[in-house]
């Protein structure tokens, strides 16, 4: 990074970490019971959750001389992204996944040279839960579906300001939420709005994939443009990916 660009990405990133601090104060008190109320409804005896709102403290370990080649956009903080010891996000199986994909086929050490984020920064056990944890939410439906779509549309502006100052690939990890009645449409609309008028050199590095998780990013890079060195074959899969799901 050059330092204007370290400097422009400790800003973005110490926003990111007071936004999280800030919805943490405003919805702790009521949204930790519920995604208690979530674990022990759906039979998780394997953790506790301690972190409701969950920062990457991975951020924190970016230097100046870090070479960032992809922004990671996953889904939301699961079991391990949430315990307090880790507070990091992909750090699951699918996190073991990505990393060993980008070793043996990129040749990066994904501590170095990627940084994740999330379409949202609230925890579940799994992705899906988001609405379950919706219904639980009974006595404040609208409160927390408030806080979902706003946590989702502050999440769109912190990936596209990274994007912006890192000039990297933004990767996009997931795309069967992202439209239609999908739990991250509101994310994907204002990730949308803010590229609506830039170059399309900037949007060309916007790559849509399905998920690490259970090798579905793997099988779906085998079977696609076969015969493509590595970043060509990216860009044609997660370019063909990003039109058909964003329009874009």
């Amino acid at each position: 990074m050059t330092e204007g660009q370290f400097t422009e990405f400790c800003k973005i990133r110490d926003e990111f970490r007071a936004y999280v601090d800030e919805l943490s104060a405003r919805a702790s008190s009521w949204l930790l019971p519920l995604q208690e109320e979530l674990r022990q409804l759906q039979g998780y005896s394997d953790y506790s959750v301690e972190t409701p709102v969950v920062y990457n403290r991975a951020l924190d370990d970016v230097q100046a001389g870090d070479d960032i080649r992809f922004i990671i956009v996953a889904d939301n903080p699961g079991k391990n992204e949430q315990l307090g010891k880790n507070q990091r996000y992909l750090v699951g199986q699918s996190g073991k996944l990505a990393r060993s994909w980008f070793k043996a086929e990129l040749g990066l050490d994904f501590e170095r040279q990627a940084i994740i984020i999330n379409k949202t920064p609230i925890h579940t056990p799994k992705t899906a839960e988001l609405r379950l944890l919706r219904k639980l939410a009974d006595q404040r439906p609208t409160e927390f579906d408030a806080l979902l779509a706003e946590s989702q549309k502050r999440m769109a502006d912190f990936a596209f300001r990274f994007h912006v100052c890192l000039d990297c690939y933004l990767w996009i990890s997931g795309y069967g939420e992202l439209a239609g009645r999908g739990l991250f449409k509101p994310w994907a609309e204002a990730l949308s709005g803010y590229y609506e008028k830039k170059s399309d050199d900037i949007k060309r590095k916007v790559l849509v994939f399905r998920h690490f998780s259970m090798n579905q990013f793997a099988i779906e890079y085998k079977s696609n443009q076969a015969g493509l060195p590595v970043i060509g074959k990216l860009e044609a899969i997660g370019q063909a990916n990003r039109r058909r799901i964003l329009g874009w």
